[in-house]
């Protein structure tokens, strides 16, 4: 009892392997991955775990076996962003332009409705577990806490004071964007990567019990954030920076 069984962590590797191979380009949707011999040599594990890894692509919507030609990258329309694996090769992967963008563009479709219900309905424990994460931002912007984890506490805590179990799952997803995001918004905030003051209107107006001023402070804030990432696109690359 208790022991980890070697087979799974084999197959999870190949899934683990192949799933950020996929999801950073070299396997394009339409593509046709290795055979199973050929997987089975190039990682030295036997072909049952080759099965049971294609078995975990297929089910987070990665691929899918067509008769007589193999194994299939699916579009990325089909992937399942919700999957925690998915979403941490995603943040691993150099997203493309049009991922990062449309990631923000959910954004701006949650987050402005989730801070005003968080204005109407969060406890004073969940506003004060924001204003926290926001400290913790502040002392990101002096080199005192790390940027990232930061701002994903803020925006994560938001998220949390809706109390609606339906908005809990695009936390990560939001933790994804931040990440996907962090070059841009470093580039352009500086070492908090993030604005300030525009966090701290949301808070504000959530603790004032502001919903309307709530929405809009976020809606803004993220407006902000898109035209920081369009601004960081025109920038003449940086080697090591955006996988160039």
């Amino acid at each position: 009892m208790g022991l980890s069984n070697p087979g799974s962590s084999i197959t999870f590797n190949v899934s683990n392997q192949l799933g950020r191979e996929i999801i950073s380009g070299r396997y394009p949707p339409g593509s046709i991955l290795p055979n199973e011999a050929e997987i089975s040599a190039s990682f030295s594990v036997g072909r049952s775990a080759v099965r049971e890894a294609v078995k975990m692509l297929t089910a987070k919507g990665l691929v899918e076996s067509r008769p007589r030609r193999g194994t299939c990258v699916r579009p990325s329309s089909a992937w399942n962003f919700f999957d925690r694996e998915v979403l941490a090769w995603l943040r691993e992967g150099n997203p493309d332009s049009a991922i990062i963008l449309e990631l923000m563009e959910l954004r701006l479709g949650i987050e402005p409705e989730a801070a005003r219900l968080a204005a109407e309905v969060a406890t004073a424990e969940q506003i004060e577990a924001i204003r926290t994460a926001y400290g913790q931002m502040e002392a990101a912007g002096e080199g005192k806490a790390e940027p990232l984890t930061a701002d994903g506490a803020f925006h994560g805590a938001i998220i949390a004071a809706t109390n609606n179990r339906f908005f809990q799952p695009f936390g990560s997803l939001i933790r994804t964007a931040l990440a996907v995001t962090a070059p841009a918004t470093r580039a352009i905030f500086g070492p908090a990567a993030a604005d300030l003051p525009a966090h701290r209107r949301v808070l504000d107006a959530i603790a004032a019990r502001q919903p309307e001023a709530a929405r809009d402070g976020m809606k803004d804030l993220l407006t902000e954030v898109m035209n920081a990432v369009s601004e960081w696109r025109r920038m003449p690359p940086q080697k090591g920076v955006r996988g160039e």
